[in-house]
């Protein structure tokens, strides 16, 4: 049975969250690092998530309602948060973002895991590594896909896994080399992400 997935709600707070107890696996990354591209690809539906060429745009938890095999299987939330690091934002914005993903990573039941995405044309910035520290240190389950893999030589994507894995101080079976426009590891990302809905 084909994926059928469905936008549900925008929260800007957690007042605002499901309450169907759903297991939930959020993704983050910094602004512009592909993660609407990520869930429109893996879910086989283009135009599912808004993709914008101007950061920032997310300002809110994104709830994807995502039933694995057809309508009748037991459906699970991907849900996008705010991207980080976007300077043109201001300031109190900002705080209220990280306010919001604060607050839902450390206190939502439903989440089983976190996608953290990174852009391999770069090596990880600062606050890609606090990111990669906080879900150590709260001990979340997750998984980190470097996107944009077809933007760079083939010869150099596991190289830039490699480095992006010991930046993040993560094992690199822990990491997957991933492009939204070739689909490269498509399946198996979405392979993950059925292991985390459980």
């Amino acid at each position: 049975m084909p994926i059928f997935a469905e936008f549900v709600l925008s929260a800007n707070s957690i007042s605002q969250l499901p309450t169907d107890g759903l297991v939930e696996i959020a993704l983050a990354g910094r602004s512009n690092v592909g993660k609407s591209s990520m869930i429109n690809r893996v879910v086989g539906k283009r135009g599912l998530a808004r993709t914008s060429n101007t950061p920032g745009r997310t300002q809110s938890l994104n709830y994807y309602r995502i039933y694995p095999n057809g309508k009748t299987s037991k459906p699970f939330y991907i849900v996008d948060m705010p991207g980080y690091g976007y300077a043109e934002v201001n300031k109190q914005k900002r705080g209220t973002w990280a306010a919001l993903i604060e607050k839902y990573l450390i206190e939502r039941k439903e989440l089983s895991a976190v996608i953290q995405l990174i852009d391999l044309r770069h090596p990880p910035q600062p606050l890609d590594i606090q990111m990669s520290e906080w879900l150590n240190h709260f001990e979340h389950n997750f998984l980190v896909v470097g996107t944009k893999a077809d933007k760079i030589a083939k010869t150099r994507i596991e190289q830039q896994m490699l480095l992006t894995a010991e930046r993040l101080n993560v094992d690199s079976v822990s990491t997957i080399p991933f492009s939204a426009a070739s689909g490269l590891n498509s399946d198996k990302l979405w392979s993950r992400i059925i292991e985390f809905a459980g």
